[in-house]
């Protein structure tokens, strides 16, 4: 057989031996199953023995009765994961209820400063309005 051999096969069996190869492809079996202990074992006086269980890796899947919830139902371990769009920061509920108590405080603070600018304003306007009504004084001649 190895005189039926390309040269480039030849050189890959010199580079990766025989022994590295069955190494990689054992390493890509899957486990084997564990044994199950004998049954129908039982010990005079000892309580029932019970069945032996592989485990959820070798369970196979089972889908759920219409009449059953997924949630109970046994799937091998599966569980739908919590949607992204349901979960919200913890204490976002007290923070979105203090910036609403800042902005009622900010819009009375501004609602004061306008009033008090258009005081100011009015005020402005009647001491001009009395100023030009008042007569002015003469000037004594030199």
């Amino acid at each position: 057989m190895a005189d039926k051999m390309q040269p480039w096969m030849k050189d890959a069996v010199r580079a990766v031996n025989t022994d590295l190869m069955q190494d990689i492809v054992n390493d890509n079996r899957p486990p084997p199953r564990p044994a199950a202990p004998p049954s129908n074992v039982t010990v005079v006086g000892s309580g029932r023995v019970q069945d032996f269980d592989v485990g959820p890796a070798y369970r196979p899947y089972v889908p759920p009765k219409e009449d059953e919830s997924s949630a109970t139902a046994d799937r091998g371990g599966w569980r739908d994961s919590p949607q992204v769009n349901d979960w919200k920061p913890p204490g976002l509920e007290h923070m979105d209820r203090m910036m609403d108590a800042q902005d009622a405080h900010d819009r009375v603070a501004r609602a004061r400063e306008l009033a008090e600018a258009a005081a100011l304003k009015r005020a402005e306007a009647e001491f001009l309005k009395t100023k030009a009504a008042q007569p002015k004084p003469k000037e004594p001649k030199a």
